[in-house]
């Protein structure tokens, strides 16, 4: 399948400027280690997606590959965003060479969902069935969907539309929207439903959400985006708190029954983890929820072996991933196309 790419030049008095904060933002808050060439361009690759960063004069020239145009929706708006961060007006001004989206319309990616039923699946986790009408073609786009809810749940939803800088205009005020990215956990095509677990938990909009949903109820989506498969390794290692639970089990989903190393979650004691998780050749160990943050970075180090480990993956608290993000590329040797380590939540926020 062909890349989709999209390139656009922000006009700037001082692009380098904006140059050092973007990537150092990205470092420092997303673990990205962007290359640098002779030219002073700056790149990241991963997954099969691409950025480039090259200032030039009075501008700052960005080019973007993604694996699909529904991919690169996602890479636009998050290009948007971060340079948001820096410069509001610079973000406003921005212009995609090949931009399809109707401006004003929603975004392509976007759909709006149904609630079928919402349970607890053990203690902590709870699980609501949605009506997703097109996911039998939609499936192969990735396992993660950014959920759209209210922030006043009582509110009727105004979803966002397509604004001129390739990014989705949201409503602002009364009808402000949260949005957070969640895995979908089961996905059967032939009933087109889907199953999203989400972590129980006191102040939480989307655990809120998810603990009261009912039938009929509407939330807004847009993906799938994300992982599809983990390259082939000599042994992989996986972990993951309650929130990325689901992400564990897709991807064990994904591996080839011969697939070897070590798999740590957390789940309650009273939970057989053989319930919740897919069948694999993998060691499953788990940590009690409350014990999760302590040991995981402890049993990690143990359980993995340089040159043994071939693929890393953690999702879960930001401390947790930075100290594994840094046990995985320095103990372990592992570069960004073998190792993964995400921020699904931070303990202060």
């Amino acid at each position: 399948m062909q890349k989709a790419t999209a390139e656009t030049t922000i006009s700037l008095a001082t692009p380098q400027a904006l140059l050092g904060q973007f990537v150092a933002h990205m470092r420092d808050d997303h673990g990205m280690a962007f290359n640098v060439a002779d030219d002073g361009a700056h790149s990241f690759e991963n997954d099969g997606y691409r950025i480039e960063l090259h200032a030039q004069d009075r501008g700052l020239r960005i080019r973007l590959e993604a694996p699909d145009e529904n991919a690169m929706s996602f890479s636009k708006e998050g290009i948007v965003h971060h340079v948001e961060e820096f410069d509001t007006a610079a973000a406003a001004s921005i212009r995609w060479d090949n931009e399809q989206a109707r401006i004003g319309t929603p975004p392509e990616n976007f759909r709006v969902l149904t609630v079928r039923k919402s349970e607890q699946v053990f203690d902590g986790m709870q699980r609501v069935t949605l009506h997703y009408p097109d996911i039998e073609t939609l499936q192969t786009r990735g396992i993660h969907l950014r959920m759209i809810l209210p922030r006043d749940p009582s509110r009727v939803p105004v979803w966002p539309v397509m604004g001129e800088n390739g990014a989705p205009v949201w409503p602002v005020g009364a009808d402000e929207l949260h949005a957070r990215y969640v895995t979908l956990k089961n996905i059967r095509a032939d009933l087109e439903e889907v199953d999203i677990d989400i972590v129980r938990h006191g102040t939480g909009i989307v655990s809120q959400w998810a603990q009261n949903a009912s039938q009929g109820q509407l939330v807004g989506a847009m993906g799938p985006a994300g992982m599809k498969n983990l390259p082939e390794a000599k042994s992989y290692f996986l972990a993951a708190d309650g929130t990325g639970l689901p992400a564990v089990a897709q991807l064990l989903s994904r591996l080839p029954q011969d697939a070897v190393g070590d798999v740590v979650v957390a789940l309650p004691p009273s939970v057989d983890p053989r319930s919740y998780l897919p069948e694999s050749g993998l060691t499953v160990h788990t940590l009690s929820p409350d014990a999760f943050e302590e040991n995981v970075v402890e049993m990690a180090e143990r359980l993995t072996v340089k040159d043994e480990t071939g693929y890393a993956f953690f999702a879960g608290e930001f401390g947790n991933a930075q100290s594994l993000r840094a046990h995985f590329k320095k103990g372990l040797g592992l570069d960004k196309t073998t190792q993964i380590s995400a921020t699904y939540w931070r303990r202060d926020r």
